[in-house]
Order: C-alpha cells, then sequence, then structure tokens
C-alpha cells in the first residue's frame, strides 16, 4: 500500500529525534566513566612517578570507556531500529485516508449543514468534491487540498440517493473503511448505488497497478456484497 506524506514525514521526524537522543545517552556514558580519571588527577593524590605510579588504571578507564562507547552505540542502533518497526507499525496508511476523509466532510457537512452522500477525489490538484443532501437539495461542496472551501453549486436531490441515504445506517466514512479493508490503495470516490435491490455504498479505490476496484456495502449492515475488479 502507498505510503503518505505525512506518514513519510511522521516517520522521518521521530527518527531523527531518536538518533539525537542515542547521541545524548552515549555522551552520558563516556563522561560517567571518564569522570573519575579526571577527579583523581586533580586530587593530586596520585603516588609521584619516581615511585611506580600504577600506569594500568588509565589503561583500565580507557577500555572501558571504549567498551561503554561500542555498547552504547549498538544499544543506540537497536533503539532507533525498534522505533522505526513501531512508527511502521502505527497508524497505517488506510487510517490515515480514513482521518482525511473524514475531516473533508466534516467541512462539507458544516458548509451545506447536511449529510454527506458522495464524495470525489479531483487528482489534479488534490481537492474532493462532496455531494451534502440538504432536505430535497443536494449541495455539493469543493474542498481543497488544504481544507478549504472553494466553492458550493446547489441541485436537486436524486430521489435514488435520497431513498438510499434515508436507509441507511452505515456512513459513507463507515463504507470507505470496508472498501480499505478489502482493498488495499488510495480512495477515488463514494456513491450510493442499488445492487439487487439492496442499498450500498459503492467505494472506488485505485490499486498499485493503476486498476479501479468498486467494493460495494451494504448500507445497513456495512457488509462487503462484492468486489468488481477490471
Amino acid at each position: 500500500m502507498k505510503r503518505s506524506r505525512i506518514a513519510t514525514g511522521s516517520l522521518a521526524g521521530l527518527l531523527a529525534l531518536t538518533l539525537a537522543g542515542c547521541g545524548d545517552n552515549s555522551d552520558e556514558t563516556t563522561a560517567g566513566v571518564s569522570a573519575p580519571a579526571s577527579s583523581d588527577a586533580a586530587e593530586g593524590e596520585a603516588t609521584p612517578a619516581d615511585e611506580g605510579a600504577d600506569t594500568t588504571t588509565p589503561d583500565d578507564g580507557a577500555d572501558d570507556a571504549a567498551t561503554s562507547s561500542d555498547a552504547a552505540a549498538e544499544t543506540g542502533g537497536d533503539d532507533a531500529s525498534a522505533t522505526t518497526e513501531a512508527a511502521a507499525g502505527g497508524a497505517t496508511d488506510a487510517e490515515e485516508q480514513l482521518a482525511r476523509l473524514e475531516a473533508v466532510i466534516a467541512v462539507a457537512e458544516g458548509e451545506a449543514g447536511g449529510t454527506a452522500y458522495e464524495i470525489d477525489d479531483q487528482d489534479d490538484d488534490g481537492s474532493w468534491e462532496v455531494d451534502v443532501a440538504v432536505g430535497d437539495r443536494s449541495i455539493e461542496v469543493t474542498v481543497s487540498a488544504d481544507g478549504q472551501v472553494v466553492e458550493t453549486e446547489e441541485d436537486d436531490l436524486d430521489e435514488d440517493d435520497r431513498d438510499a441515504l434515508a436507509a441507511a445506517t452505515i456512513t459513507i466514512v463507515d463504507a470507505a473503511a470496508a472498501g480499505l479493508d478489502e482493498v488495499d490503495g488510495t480512495l477515488d470516490d463514494i456513491e450510493l448505488d442499488e445492487e439487487d435491490g439492496t442499498f450500498a455504498w459503492e467505494v472506488t479505490i485505485d490499486t498499485a497497478d493503476d486498476d479501479d476496484v468498486e467494493v460495494y456495502v451494504d448500507v445497513t449492515t456495512g457488509e462487503v456484497i462484492r468486489v468488481d475488479r477490471d
């Protein structure tokens, strides 16, 4: 499944913070080992050189510091790897798409004052066209990629759409979630349809193979009725 720019940016930022944290831990470990040697020298209590001062302590300290530094570096690498894996297993692409969809629909419904029943992704500029039912009227709200209302257009609400929406207990976002759970890809559009006398949400998903896959979701049960693949 394609990753979104948000996910990539969040992961990159998290990884950068993790690596910075690892660098701080390495410095603290090295400082902790070398500090005693500096303290002893400052006290001036070491045996004079002509009395056979023990020169093994500095060597041991250097070895300890190198060992600690190596351990810190190794631990830091493990932490970074673990954090990367955790971030990759965090919010999925589907979850981020659904969050984006929910936000766009909230803007459109807030603008028109009704219930969204159709949405179409405008591939050229990242905006969305959302049809909102308000009584017997349909308000098409265009929402830009940054979540701003670009324009609205009013029309009559199709009778079939009105009947399907009246029967629906599954929202358009729920339908999108069912579609993305069935097929990996990117949401393209969602609309109401009728399948053998049963109202359904038709969820169109663009896959990695550039195929359009339609997933039909029952408006009352949320169950997938069928999947059409090109």
